[in-house]
């Protein structure tokens, strides 16, 4: 198995009753959808996920990949934003003097 990392937008079951009745979509139905899924295959891995809706449905489709945005964007050197610091870099070993 592999590990595949799912991201997209979504909208909720609720949303998607509402445009039934109204037509329209509100923009407050549609939510964030980020999740780590261990799959045999890729499509196993966007079926799983959207059985994670719960009802909902895809706005554009799911976005697949094997790493997370966060570690794209530290690979290609982006710069921090204010508040997210970098992960903790390792400490070096003090040599100590004995006496």
């Amino acid at each position: 198995m592999q590990k595949y990392w799912i991201e997209g937008l979504f909208v909720t079951s609720k949303g998607l009753k509402k445009a039934q009745k109204s037509g329209k979509i509100a923009s407050t139905d549609i939510e964030p959808f980020a999740r780590t899924f261990w799959a045999i295959n890729p499509e196993e891995a966007i079926a799983l996920a959207t059985e994670a809706l719960e009802g909902g449905q895809w706005t554009d489709g799911p976005r697949l990949g094997k790493t997370t945005e966060e570690q794209r964007m530290r690979a290609l050197g982006a710069p921090e934003l204010p508040g997210f610091s970098a992960p903790p870099k390792a400490i070096a070993k003090k040599k100590l003097k004995r006496k």
